[in-house]
């Protein structure tokens, strides 16, 4: 419901928030005209920037693209008016479609912005799209602490008026007293202004205030001047709306008929706009609930079907918009690698041209000084010369090769640390959200079958049907979807936690839950190593400190440590157990020593000064000889072609460059190892 009801705030409220009131599908063609001859300067940007606008209410998937086509523009000319309008624009759009993390992190990017080179009245609209974010998450303190920054800039800047925005926040909040207030305020604006959007929106939301609270009376009136205004406007969706809303009242006040004359009106009007697939839900499923309590169970029966045909509709959009999502997210990933390495060749060239010149200016200086020292001796000393440009030329030559090889080697490394890292994560997030998905695959399967048999005793006639069967039959069915709904947002909350950690590293430091790191990439490992070899088992465990406190860490980086560090565990005790069967029978290799359980370990611990992490292992364990070269770079005890011997080298920087802690090996033959890794708190 909550994923509904963003939808139609979006679409309500989206013209008030960016305080452009007669945006029109006509207006964004001719906006789409005007960007195929306009040249890549600023103007281009605010181009873009007007067409994300009107797409908000349209398509949010369209509009989400102008976005980010404007953001990278006016990141590259560093145009600072240009970041504040479509950061605004583009975190008013994930607010609003339940991205609530992704939107908060780029609205609170765009205030600081904001207020250092933007309005006060930009501030006002970032602030009370912040408070909005906070309200849908039920963190109302929050809301409530950026609603007062947002009404003080708005008392002395009065220009940016969102006092529909405050309304529907307060109605969300359950203040209806204070919602209707700014409802009211917001209604008599748009009525001044003849904003379109504006007044047809607040009317609405009046409505569904005084509906809320109590007054049906009241709520009827509103909606009826929703349906008034929009006949000179002719907004799309508004008319659906109003009359869902006043189908809904006359359904409180069990006035059936007028419930379904509203409601059937609702649909019709409703039309198949993408974003007014809500309204046809509700109004569905509300016919559906009156045809059932007037015993026609046909009707029911055809408006319920069409609730859930949009439901899968709305299902399918969200799923469509999450994998454009991940897909921008990637080539974000991808721009930014290239953009590196490029830096680093042509950084890597020029300090090759500096050596070169350096040798060369060196050469020449000494040539001088022989010359001038030896100038009865000139055969000599051209001969020399001769020689020494030779040599430079060789050691040219060399270089060059040298760079050309360094080039292709580094290519590869990244390319295969790439496809590793990616596999590795792919395997754990497929394996860990398998479990949840399989119990909605079996719920939805007994709920179909639970349907069909619904049906079939709901069309006997009434001296033969088993009214205690049927209820047995409907109870069964709500406890299966609550255990598909219970199901379905385990798996999403898996997917949501994977994401976040494996998103690109931005370099800053973030207050962070070792605990949480080390139990998610402790799992995503396990999974992984699975994945590869579906015979591979071991037991793990996660020892966490109970009092372990928050340390600022770069996340995506002590995650790439532990991860390597699990990853190599698990390998040990895999191996150990192949090598311990080997001496154990030496006539079958693959038989598992008696007693052996291949165990995995990590512990996290907490003193004064640091924090320290142990990965244990009941494997092989390493000679004196491997422990003393095990944090050199390109150094592996893999076999050749399973790994590149740079992940340790690589953590071993990460811990005690990057973090100022320590790392280091503890490990005994055919015993097993423990690699112990040293966080400073402060």
């Amino acid at each position: 419901m909550k994923k509904w009801l963003s939808l139609f705030l979006l679409s309500l409220i989206t013209h008030a928030a960016f305080s452009q009131p007669n945006i029109s599908p006509l207006l964004a063609d001719s906006l789409k005209q005007t960007l195929t001859h306009t040249k890549e300067d600023t103007n281009k940007v605010l181009l873009l920037v007007n067409l994300t606008r009107c797409y908000t209410s349209i398509d949010s998937d369209v509009a989400l693209q102008y976005a980010r086509q404007a953001k990278t523009l006016a990141n590259r000319l560093d145009f600072v008016k240009g970041k504040i309008a479509v950061g605004i624009a583009e975190g008013f759009i994930l607010a609003h479609t339940n991205e609530y993390a992704s939107g908060l992190a780029i609205l609170m990017e765009t205030r600081r912005l904001a207020e250092r080179f933007g309005t006060p009245q930009e501030t006002a609209v970032i602030l009370a799209n912040i408070a909005f974010i906070y309200t849908m998450s039920k963190d109302n303190t929050k809301a409530a602490e950026y609603l007062e920054q947002a009404k003080i800039i708005q008392k002395n800047h009065p220009v940016a008026d969102i006092h529909l925005t405050l309304g529907v926040i307060y109605r969300e909040m359950g203040r209806l007293d204070t919602a209707l207030v700014y409802l009211h305020q917001a209604y008599q604006t748009g009525l001044k202004y003849q904003l379109p959007t504006y007044v047809t929106s607040s009317a609405y939301f009046l409505g569904t205030a005084y509906a809320a609270s109590g007054q049906p009376d009241s709520a009827v009136v509103y909606y009826r001047q929703t349906l008034a205004w929009n006949r000179k406007f002719t907004i799309a969706g508004v008319n659906a709306r109003a009359y869902q809303g006043l189908a809904k009242v006359y359904k409180d006040k069990n006035q059936l008929d007028s419930t379904l004359l509203y409601a059937k009106k609702a649909i019709k009007e409703n039309g198949n706009h993408a974003y007014h697939l809500p309204t046809l839900i509700e109004a569905s499923t509300l016919l559906s609930q009156v045809y059932e309590q007037k015993n026609n169970l046909r009707e029911a029966f055809h408006y319920f079907k069409i609730a859930m045909a949009a439901k899968d509709s709305l299902t399918l959009q969200e799923k469509n918009s999450q994998i454009k999502k991940l897909a921008y997210e990637e080539e974000e990933r991808e721009i930014r690698t290239k953009r590196r390495i490029e830096a680093n060749q042509a950084a890597f060239q020029s300090q090759l041209q500096i050596y070169a010149l350096s040798g060369i200016l060196g050469g020449l200086a000494l040539l001088a000084f022989i010359l001038y020292r030896n100038n009865r001796q000139k055969q000599k000393a051209n001969n020399l010369l001769h020689r020494q440009k030779e040599e430079i030329n060789r050691q040219h030559e060399k270089a060059e090769k040298a760079l050309i090889a360094l080039k292709a080697t580094q290519n590869q490394l990244i390319q295969s640390e790439k496809l590793a890292s990616l596999g590795e994560l792919t395997a754990g997030i497929a394996h860990e959200i398998q479990n949840p998905l399989n119990f909605v695959n079996n719920f939805s399967e007994l709920s179909v079958e639970l349907a069909k048999e619904l049906k079939m005793e709901r069309l006997k006639g009434k001296e033969d049907r088993d009214e205690e069967l049927e209820n047995e039959l409907v109870d069964d069915l709500i406890q299966n979807q609550e255990k598909i709904n219970l199901h379905g947002k385990r798996a999403s909350s898996i997917v949501k936690g994977m994401l976040e950690h494996s998103r690109t590293s931005t370099g800053e430091r973030e207050l962070t839950d070792i605990n949480q790191l080390a139990d998610e990439y402790l799992r995503i490992a396990y999974h992984g190593m699975k994945a590869k070899n579906h015979d591979f088992e071991s037991d793990y465990e996660l020892i966490p400190s109970k009092n372990l406190p928050k340390i600022q860490v770069i996340p995506q980086e002590i995650g790439r440590v532990l991860l390597n560090l699990i990853n190599n565990a698990f390998y040990a005790v895999n191996v150990g157990s192949y090598c311990a069967s080997a001496v154990q029978n030496a006539t079958d290799v693959n038989k598992p020593p008696e007693g052996y359980m291949p165990k995995v370990t990590v512990t996290t611990a907490a003193t004064d000064s640091h924090i320290e992490i142990r990965v244990t292992d009941n494997g092989n364990g390493m000679s004196e000889a491997t422990k003393a070269k095990i944090f050199q770079p390109f150094f592996t005890t893999k076999p050749t072609g399973e790994g590149t011997g740079l992940g340790l080298s690589l953590a071993y920087d990460i811990i005690t460059k990057g973090h100022g802690g320590a790392m280091k090996v503890e490990s005994v033959e055919n015993e097993g190892t423990t690699f112990v890794v040293q966080l400073p708190i402060h």
